[in-house]
């Protein structure tokens, strides 16, 4: 079966051949993340994945940015609509995750949030200078979802997890490099999809079906236990909409005045 065209609200898939661009394509927001924009991603990694003569998927986003995270002009969710939205960003996660085609993602501007976790599912990674990221859910009084945990945990460790969770700090390209985030680097924009294309004709050169099976190994080795608690991912996003807490930490985000937190 062969990929048909796709008009998506969000998103387009360019090109033809083994290599396609899947593009997220809300540049005037940075590329934030709407339900749309996840059922879009969805959508097309599904049809993808149905097309064996895709062998390799390079992510990226249009304009400046790859993904500035949740889209904040979105309606404020209902625990149950925050619960089914949390299980919708988890299954298009982990359908890239699992890609059969090796995915490439080029990584440039803000990357936050959501923005900042799509890395660590695709298998490799180039940065740009002008790289953003901050993870910046609990800062802002949430939880990190989409199962995504395991997977930022097997790219950069547990501490540096913890780090980039917990503290919600902001890291340029070069934070990123040291942690061994990035397959590679470039020096400049300019450069980005060029050195994503080149690392995609390796890929090209080498056998379908070895290179396809070597990564759902290394994939199952990686992250045996990685779904075992990730159901909660979908309860506490639930939760953390009435917590007052979580209102408190939203709200004094941009400030430099002391956060007073009381019990939920």
């Amino acid at each position: 079966m062969h990929l048909e065209p796709m008009q998506l609200e969000t998103v387009r898939v360019d090109g033809d051949g083994p290599v396609r661009h899947l593009v997220l394509n809300r540049p005037q927001v940075h590329n934030a993340v709407n339900p749309q924009l996840v059922a879009d991603v969805h959508q097309a990694l599904l049809a993808i994945d149905h097309d064996s003569s895709i062998r390799v998927v390079i992510l990226r986003g249009e304009g400046k940015s790859l993904c500035s995270g949740a889209d904040l002009k979105s309606p404020r969710a209902t625990p149950l609509d925050a619960m089914l939205g949390s299980k919708n960003g988890s299954r298009m996660y982990d359908t890239l995750l699992n890609l059969n085609a090796v995915t490439i993602i080029a990584c440039h501007g803000y990357m936050i949030g959501g923005g900042a976790v799509l890395p660590a599912a695709c298998d490799f990674r180039i940065g740009a200078p002008s790289i953003s990221l901050t993870l910046n859910e609990v800062s802002i009084g949430f939880n990190l979802t989409w199962h995504s945990i395991p997977a930022l945990v097997n790219l950069v460790g547990p501490h540096k997890a913890k780090e980039m969770l917990i503290l919600g700090r902001t890291y340029g390209m070069e934070q990123l490099d040291s942690m061994g985030f990035f397959t590679e680097t470039v020096t400049d924009e300019a450069g980005l999809v060029p050195a994503c294309e080149r690392l995609a004709a390796e890929v090209v050169r080498q056998p379908p079906v070895p290179v396809t099976v070597s990564k759902a190994s290394i994939n199952a080795q990686a992250m045996p236990l990685g779904r075992a608690i990730q159901h909660l991912d979908h309860v506490t996003a639930g939760y953390m909409g009435k917590s007052d807490s979580s209102k408190t930490a939203r709200l004094t985000y941009f400030s430099d005045e002391p956060r007073v937190f009381g019990d939920d």
